[in-house]
């Protein structure tokens, strides 16, 4: 039986699936460089690219968070009823969609991980892992 099996790097048309599953493009918003992201993410693992979609996910959450550190209401501390009155008072701003520069900022924070002991995982296949024999 097999302990171990070595997954190869996703292929770009998988990266590109992998993109267009967990970074949906929102109908009436700019459409995300998917053709970009494939390209960058040469030697991206499945995890990698995970990790990098979450990153671009929370560039709006980083935005909403900003604006609302910038405004200078207060959240009353006394009373359910003060703050469900405040809350209805001050509409929180939608979070909004991911952009194109979210990708870009992404991009430049997230590094991948895989290749750096790829080698040894090569080999450990070669010395190892199953062959076919015909």
């Amino acid at each position: 039986m097999i302990d171990k099996i070595l997954v190869p790097l996703p292929e770009p048309e998988a990266r590109r699936a992998m993109f267009e599953e967990l970074l949906l493009s929102q109908p009436d918003e700019e459409s995300l460089p998917y053709d970009l992201l494939v390209e960058k993410t040469e030697g991206f693992s499945g995890s990698d690219i995970r990790l990098l979609c979450k990153e671009a996910a929370m560039q709006p959450l980083r935005r909403l968070m900003t604006h609302l550190e910038d405004r200078e209401e207060v959240v009353p501390e006394d009373g359910m009823t003060s703050k469900v009155m405040f809350f209805e008072t001050y509409k929180l701003p939608p979070v909004g969609p991911i952009k194109p520069d979210d990708i870009d900022t992404a991009l430049k924070n997230t590094r991948p991980s895989a290749h750096l002991n790829f080698h040894r995982y090569e080999k450990f296949n070669d010395d190892y892992g199953s062959q076919i024999l015909q």
